[in-house]
């Protein structure tokens, strides 16, 4: 898969999350998108 395509889909999974109040998932998913994001950032 596409890591920005997995960035996407956690990010949709990450504002389910936060709707659902499970903050404390939704701040893991949060961390899990900017450690993929950076690792992103350095391919590019």
């Amino acid at each position: 898969m596409d890591r920005r395509l997995a960035v996407d889909m956690m990010r949709q999974e990450m504002l389910e999350a936060a709707d659902n109040l499970d903050f404390e998932r939704a701040a893991r998913l949060r961390d899990e998108i900017d450690k993929m994001k950076k690792e992103l950032e350095k391919v590019f």
